[in-house]
């Protein structure tokens, strides 16, 4: 029987929500490969268990984008 490991990424968390800052890039570098694959399952995992998103409109979804940047 195989065992699974599971990689503990708690203490991992990125301050850009649209494009990578340069520290974000550096910490995404310095990662394993199982850290990144853990941290995709999470996020993955995260946006299908939040449901069905609101409808907007390409301008609001704009409008979004640029105002958190």
């Amino acid at each position: 029987m195989s065992t699974i490991k599971t990689e503990d990424i708690s203490g991992i968390s990125f301050t850009s929500t649209v494009f990578p800052t340069e520290e974000d890039r550096a910490l995404w570098e310095s990662l394993s490969d199982e850290q990144r694959q853990a941290l995709i399952v999470q996020s993955e995992k995260s946006a299908y268990e939040s449901g069905v998103s609101d409808k907007a409109s390409l301008q609001e979804l704009l409008s979004e984008t640029r105002a958190e940047l």
